[in-house]
């Protein structure tokens, strides 16, 4: 178990993925709702399956329509990549059923965007078009989670699936053992179903809890469990 108790927040990067729904139906079956940033084209392609998922209480955010380096367009194609799913998000949203809880981006290729004035740009876009940082709670501080944290209202990550990817991530001395406070943890969803499942099982075994942020978290159904 891990010395001090912790909490992640689990986001998903790409969906929906060809085995979307598997990747649900195991999130599901262990009690855990993420957070994916879907591009619009493949939510297009997967509509029913981000219905189902967002019945089942995950949340659905914007990672660009179709995977757009945002650094190399104008802030013009920018709102027009975020509005353009943003409108499918919406729709999902209203085919489910469910009240959109909050309007969540992440960058693609967000190392690309070196000019800052064009940066400040795509934050006030994101500002006008009502995006959100969440309520992200008691977070380990490193430079990538503070980039965001402190100056932007895009999402950003304290571990990503590179990071877990060698079992010394999750040794007895050191790895995720050696970190206090809650992590954001983003996987991307072209992994493959069964090394997916593999390690939110390591994580688990290592005592990791997944929540929500709290203001999503109304959103959360509760999983059967059978006796």
């Amino acid at each position: 178990m891990l010395a001090v108790e912790r909490a992640a927040y689990l986001i998903i990067d790409d969906g929906p993925a060809e085995d979307f729904m598997e990747k649900v139906n195991d999130l599901n079956a262990k009690g855990i709702r993420a957070i994916w940033f879907c591009l619009g084209e493949a939510l297009e392609r997967f509509s029913e399956e981000a219905v189902r998922a967002i019945k089942d209480g995950h949340i659905i955010g914007n990672r660009s329509y179709d995977d757009a380096d945002l650094s190399a367009l104008s802030l013009k194609e920018v709102r027009e990549q975020l509005e353009r799913t943003d409108r499918i998000v919406d729709g999902l949203y209203t085919r489910a059923g469910v009240s959109r809880p909050s309007k969540l981006f992440r960058f693609p290729y967000v190392h690309h965007e070196t000019d800052e004035g064009h940066f400040a740009g795509i934050q006030r876009v994101l500002e006008e078009l009502g995006y959100e940082q969440p309520e992200f709670e008691n977070i380990r501080c490193n430079k990538r989670s503070q980039a965001a944290l402190n100056k932007g209202l895009h999402v950003e990550c304290t571990l990503d699936t590179f990071d877990l990817g060698t079992d010394a991530a999750f040794g007895d001395e050191g790895g995720l053992q050696a970190f206090s406070g809650n992590e954001i943890i983003m996987i991307h969803d072209w992994v493959p179903a069964v090394p997916f499942k593999a390690l939110m099982d390591k994580l688990l075994m290592k005592g990791m809890s997944f929540k929500l942020p709290k203001e999503m978290s109304g959103n959360m159904v509760p999983v059967l469990t059978s006796t």
